[in-house]
Formats: C-alpha cells, sequence, structure tokens
C-alpha cells in the first residue's frame, strides 16, 4: 500500500521493557531545540561570519544549505546541515540573525534519531572545526526551547485506548488517506502538548527505495512491525533573564521534569458504556477524552458533565504505563545524546552557566 513517509520510522530508539498489558516499550528523544546568547558583539560577528562562509563551501561529510526564512519566523537566516547522500535528512538546523533583539543570538534544532552516538561526536566536532571552541560555550550557555520525548508501543494501535491529558481540552484528530491515524491532546501552543500515532518500523525490515521528494512509499505492512507512538512535546518559556520561570539549562537536561506525567488513559468500554447510558448518541472517532466529552455536552445541551458521568470516566482510567519506572530510563536516553549533552554539561561545570544578559 502507499503510505505518506512520516508514518513510517527508519531509525533506532532504546528498549526499555514492557507497559502493564506486556506490550514492548522503546523510548527516544526524538527532537531537541536550544537557543544561545554571545557574550558580546565581536562574537557574535565572528560566529555570523563563519556561518556565511560555511554557506559557500562545499564539505566532503556534510551539505549544508542555506535558507532565508519567511516573514513572520523569529530568525532571519539559517542553515540546514544533512549528510551527503541523497536522501540523507536534516541532522541540525541552525537560525540566526533574530528580528527580536530579545531572542537569543542563535537557535540549534538537533533531530538525534537520525544519528548515532559516534555520529553525533563526529557532527559536533565538524561544527567546532567550522566555528572554533566558541561552538562548544554556545552548547554551555543554552536553555532548551523545544525538546520531543518519543515512548513506542509496539502491538497498540491509537482506537485501542482512549487518550487524555490532564488541564487539557483542546485536540486535534487526523486520519487521511494514505496515512496512519493520530490525535494532538493540548494546543500547540502550551508548555506541554502529547501526541498520539501510529508509526510502521521499518528500520530493520526490509530496505525501502523512494525519492526525497517523494511523499508516499509503497510498503507492506505485513514485512514490518507497527506500534504507536506516544510523544510528548515540551516548550518552557523561560530563558536565564525572563521573569516566566527557571530556563531549563541543556546543561541540566538530567533535571527535567516526568514530562509523561499528566497523560491520562482510558479502556475504549468508556465509550460504549456512555452510549449504552445514552450520553453520546453515536461514539467520536477520535479516541480522546476531551472528544467523549464534548460529546456529552453537546447531546446533553448542558455544559457541566453530570456526576454519573464523572464517575463513569474515573472507573475506566487504567494504567497502561508505569510512567515512573518509564522515567526511571531517561539518564540513559539523554545518554544517546552523547557529546550534545557532554559538551554542555562539562564546560557548563568548567566555565558555569550563570545568567548573562542577551546580546
Amino acid at each position: 500500500m502507499l503510505l505518506n513517509k512520516h508514518n513510517i520510522d527508519f531509525c533506532s530508539s532504546m528498549r526499555i521493557g514492557k507497559d502493564n498489558f506486556g506490550h514492548s516499550l522503546k523510548m527516544r528523544i526524538d527532537g531537541l531545540a536550544i537557543v544561545s546568547c554571545f557574550l558580546n558583539q565581536a562574537e557574535k560577528k565572528r560566529v555570523y561570519s563563519k556561518l556565511r562562509k560555511m554557506r559557500k563551501v562545499n564539505y566532503k561529510k556534510y551539505r549544508v544549505r542555506y535558507i532565508k526564512n519567511k516573514t513572520g519566523k523569529p530568525y532571519r537566516n539559517a542553515l540546514l546541515i544533512m549528510g551527503v547522500k541523497e536522501n540523507s535528512p536534516v541532522l541540525l538546523r541552525i537560525d540566526y540573525s533574530p528580528i527580536n533583539h530579545n531572542s537569543g543570538g542563535i537557535r540549534l534544532d538537533f533531530h538525534p534519531q537520525h544519528l548515532t552516538a559516534s555520529k553525533i561526536d563526529h557532527l559536533l566536532s565538524w561544527m567546532n572545526q567550522r566555528l572554533g571552541e566558541v561552538f562548544y560555550h554556545l552548547l554551555a550557555r543554552s536553555w532548551i526551547t523545544r525538546i520531543d520525548v518519543a515512548v513506542d508501543i509496539y502491538g497498540c494501535q491509537l482506537d485501542n485506548y482512549i487518550w487524555g491529558l490532564e488541564r487539557a481540552g483542546k485536540t486535534s484528530y487526523r486520519n487521511n488517506k494514505n496515512s496512519l491515524p493520530s490525535v494532538r491532546i493540548g494546543s500547540s501552543r502550551s508548555i506541554l502538548y502529547i501526541l498520539c500515532y501510529e508509526k510502521v518500523d521499518a528500520h530493520r525490515g526490509k530496505q525501502l527505495n523512494f525519492r526525497e521528494k517523494s511523499r508516499f512509499i509503497n510498503i507492506n505492512l505485513n514485512e514490518h512491525r507497527q506500534f504507536l507512538r506516544i510523544e510528548s512535546r515540551y516548550q518552557p518559556n523561560a530563558t536565564p533573564t525572563s521573569k516566566n520561570g527557571k530556563a531549563l539549562m541543556l546543561a541540566h537536561l538530567l533535571s527535567m521534569g516526568n514530562p509523561f506525567e499528566r497523560l491520562k488513559v482510558y479502556s475504549d468500554d468508556l465509550a460504549y458504556e456512555l452510549l449504552t447510558k445514552g450520553y453520546i448518541r453515536v461514539i467520536p472517532a477520535e479516541p480522546s477524552i476531551a472528544a467523549l466529552k464534548r460529546s456529552i455536552v453537546r447531546n446533553m445541551q448542558n455544559s457541566r458533565l453530570p456526576r454519573e458521568v464523572t464517575g463513569i470516566i474515573v472507573k475506566h482510567e487504567i494504567e497502561l504505563l508505569n510512567k515512573n519506572t518509564i522515567w526511571e530510563q531517561w539518564s540513559l536516553c539523554v545518554e544517546q545524546l552523547s557529546s550534545i549533552f557532554s559538551i554542555a554539561s562539562v564546560f557548563g561545570v568548567l566555565k558555569g552557566v550563570v545568567n548573562r544578559k542577551m546580546d
């Protein structure tokens, strides 16, 4: 069948055991965006000059592509760092020349899922050669603006359960042709939201051939394992100099709280009981607790849920994942970032990660 390539996973993840129903689990950091600042104008000019030079050179190990960002983006310019092979994904995106003077001078968007630890080390060493040791200092000064943490549940489909996120009411559901279903729980502008979506594991299966610009890939699903990804997207809105709370420095990534703590999972029997008792007229296609609540309110023409409905919802909540057990693996997960984290933490200890006025 033809399947959207975004539903196919070619990367490896760390095994972390099984969930409470016997499904195999894997975990990884699926994306990491950090912002850093320059100590002074001279340092900024040197780095920007070297970034402009990178746009004009052909390298043996990596391809560099320049992008002039569209109006409305926080940075004017960007470099995409990719492998030299034709179908190589973006490994690192570097945004610089901010529009707002309060923004950090440089943004680094890593895609660690496409890299082994040794390849991460090679990429950072290569960047150090291009920019000089200041690159390592930028890592040490940097704070996290977004981190995506993925937990994969093998042998599980989206509609096997009903999904929720505590204190989140906004959702978005997709089930398009030639794609696998997905639901977003929480607003994409929130500090934390959750994505639940089905994927096909093509990391070790039969090799698939496709063009870089192809949107769809012809794949036999019987030849590959399928899984459900639960991905938390955490977007701290604090900087080292802001009053919005304490920034999450890259050097302090191990101290990050469990982003799955607010995740709620319910048995799919919940929807059938609500249907049988007349609280809803039809089961929503979207398998989320928010969609069920909207259906109940609409059906009953009442702005509040009846007490009995609240009791039914609580009764059907299940503990699919042991969140504490999963988060005990966090240090091993961070370890997969290799020198992205280790350089930041070591330089942070040596030089001191302190609040500095952004240039």
